[in-house]
Order: structure tokens, then sequence, then C-alpha cells
């Protein structure tokens, strides 16, 4: 009987191994992007040369969101970042192309462009953005969006600056894709304060 032990341990581990490795394999990392409102996407790639010439500035967003892997907001002061749950792409550059486009279609204009790219001859309008919030709460599901801008005319002198604060909801918040929807829409909701911002000054 005692030689046969060290077999039977041998059996039992390879069988503890095995169990572990069937067992513990990691769920799929999920991947999102940020998306236009409905009926912008596509408007910036219209043949129509209309509206007016806007250039955006590359958005700044805080360094804690600077990442491939999406935040949440768990509480006043902490947050939590999902190695699960990450953006398919830069986000910096994913809010510069959702606002372009929206801003696209909101304008009627084929001629928002995303700097260091420039449009054809001088822009009536630059603008500046600058988010210093921008992530879901994971006990409200509410995505709280704190902007500032500054708009500037086709000669670079700055003729506005304005801030806002924008609330979406998401409609399931332990849903992450629910989560990338709602931070979609409070985009959504400051391309159109941005739009108002433009459409309120005559072209220079």
């Amino acid at each position: 009987m005692k030689a046969r032990l060290p077999g039977v341990w041998m059996v039992l581990g390879v069988a503890v191994m095995l169990s572990g490795c069937m067992g513990g394999a990691s769920p799929p990392t999920r991947f999102f992007l940020l998306t236009a409102v409905e009926g912008a996407r596509g408007a910036a790639g219209t043949s129509v040369r209309r509206g007016p010439v806007v250039e955006l500035e590359p958005v700044e967003i805080p360094r804690y969101l600077d990442r491939a892997e999406m935040v949440t907001r768990t509480g006043g002061n902490r947050l939590q970042l999902d190695r699960l749950h990450q953006w398919g792409g830069d986000l910096r550059e994913d809010i510069g192309r959702v606002l372009a486009e929206n801003l696209s279609a909101l304008l009627a204009s084929d001629r928002v462009v995303l700097l260091p790219t420039r449009g054809e001859g001088r822009a009536d309008y630059r603008l500046a953005v600058t988010l210093s919030r921008f992530e879901p709460d994971a006990i409200s599901g509410e995505v709280l969006l704190d902007a500032r801008w500054i708009l500037f005319d086709g000669r670079g002198r700055e003729v506005e600056t304005r801030q806002a604060r924008l609330v979406t909801r998401a409609g399931n918040r332990e849903d992450f894709e629910s989560l990338a929807v709602a931070m979609s829409e409070a985009l959504g909701l400051l391309s159109r304060q941005l739009g108002e911002s433009i459409r309120a000054r005559p072209a220079s």
C-alpha cells in the first residue's frame, strides 16, 4: 500500500490541475465605442459643401480617463477601472469624432474638421473643449459631464467662453453598453450647446 501512495498523489495532483484549468478560464474582454446622435452618423461625409467651416481642437480630458479601461465612479472620491470592459479606441479621439459628427448634423455642414487636419481656406470658427469630468456613477447609473469651451472666430479671437454641467442616466447601471450609450447621449447634449454657440454668431 505504501508503495502505491506516490502514484495516487500524482493522479490527484493532475486531476486538481485539470480542474483548475477547465474552471479558471477568464471571461472575454468587451470593447465599446461612443456614438453620434441618431441622424448625425455619416453627415460629415456628405459631398455637398455647405455650412460654416469649424475646426475642433483635440478635446482635453482628465488623466484618469485617458486609458483603455472604462472608468466608473463608485464613491465621491473613489474610481474603479474595469479591465474586462475597455474602449475600442483612444477615448480622447473618440470624443472628438463624436462631437464633430454631431456638429456636422446640427450645423448642416460637411466642413467640421478635427485638428490637426485642416479644412480648405480659413475657418469660420475654432472650438477648444475641455471635459473636467465624464464618467458614469456605478451606484446611480448617472453620467455627469462637466465641460468648458472657448469659441474663437476666424481670426483667432476669443468670442465666447462657456461652461456646462450635463446629466444623463443609463437604462441599466450594471450594463456597460448601457453606460456607453448614456455617455454618448451626454456628448449629444454638449454638442447641441456647442452648436447653439456657433449659430448665435454670423460666420466671419
